[in-house]
């Protein structure tokens, strides 16, 4: 049977991000998110610091459960919304993370939380897709976690060079090779260095031939961004 938490939040903190006091610091995502949820070890809402995982480790794992205060992201609109639920996720494997969908119930109600492009080692406060609010009295239960991994991801390139100014991306292809169906994928981050949402952006350069200088502007892309994958063909 899987265990129920209770969330507590602090009075006045001064952060956009409240979180409770590490109460899911040991909520694992078992076996890459496809474990058994009544496996995982207790949680506590005591107050801790963050300790070493344990001995049985896990592919993503549940660093907090929080709600949000700020712009929206998950959709592109950055509208602001108040106490929306979200939660921290660390990638732990060797992998990139392209997408897991990680499914919670806060009392009656189903919470989803959708994650995208998650470098190896990253973490992510990634918030309700549906915007779902709460008032830091429900109990909550990991149901389900669903995620799938990248071996072959390019998150770094000597041949694409990239190059930023306000909401402008510009990309070099300084190699002797064509590059077809080019893209450049980016994600927001917050201002503890984590990446802000579960959603990543993509912006498309099309063919890239050698000594190509391309500049692209996107409303979402600014100097609070960070690029973590490339993905393009070769002739």
């Amino acid at each position: 049977m899987t265990e129920k938490k209770r969330i507590v939040f602090p009075r006045g903190a001064p952060l956009v991000l409240r979180c409770v006091s590490l109460a899911a610091v040991l909520c694992l995502f078992l076996s890459g998110c496809g474990g058994d949820p009544s496996s995982n070890p207790k949680g506590t809402t005591a107050p801790t610091e963050v300790s070493s995982p344990p001995a049985t480790s896990a592919d993503l794992y549940c660093l907090e459960v929080s709600t949000y205060s700020g712009p929206f992201v998950e959709d592109g609109s950055e509208e602001e919304v108040e106490n929306v639920a979200a939660i921290i996720v660390e990638n732990r494997s060797e992998q990139f993370l392209d997408r897991a969908m990680i499914t919670y119930v806060f009392g009656d109600k189903v919470a989803q939380f959708e994650l995208t492009g998650l470098p190896s080692g990253a973490r992510a406060v990634v918030l309700e897709k549906n915007r779902l609010t709460l008032t830091g009295k429900e109990e909550y239960t990991l149901i389900n976690c669903d995620s799938s991994f990248r071996s072959d991801a390019v998150t770094q390139s000597d041949s694409l060079k990239a190059y930023s100014s306000g909401n402008v991306l510009k990309l070099e292809n300084t190699s002797k090779e064509t590059y077809l169906n080019t893209c450049v994928y980016y994600k927001k981050v917050n201002s503890g260095g984590m990446f802000l949402g579960g959603i990543t952006y993509m912006l498309s350069f099309d063919t890239m031939n050698p000594g190509d200088v391309k500049e692209k502007a996107s409303a979402h892309f600014t100097d609070d961004c960070e690029i973590v994958r490339f993905s393009y063909q070769t002739e």
